[in-house]
């Protein structure tokens, strides 16, 4: 099971850059591509941030995906 997400998507719909994201959450820029890439698992905190950064619900940017 791996916690999937749309961040990359929806993060490029609204025409912002990794580092731009980064400056207005609080992660750095590496923490998101990894999360993006689906290299490391995001906290419950990065989810949350995100969530109200888009003002989206974390459903709308993550799921579990079954391997």
């Amino acid at each position: 099971m791996t916690v999937a997400n749309h961040l990359k998507e929806i993060r490029k719909s609204r025409g912002l850059h990794q580092k731009d994201l980064a400056n207005a959450t609080g992660f750095s820029s590496k923490t998101i591509g990894r999360v993006e890439r689906e290299e490391c698992p995001p906290s419950g905190e990065f989810m949350l941030r995100m969530a109200q950064y888009f003002h989206l619900v974390v459903e709308d940017i993550f799921y579990v995906r079954e391997n």
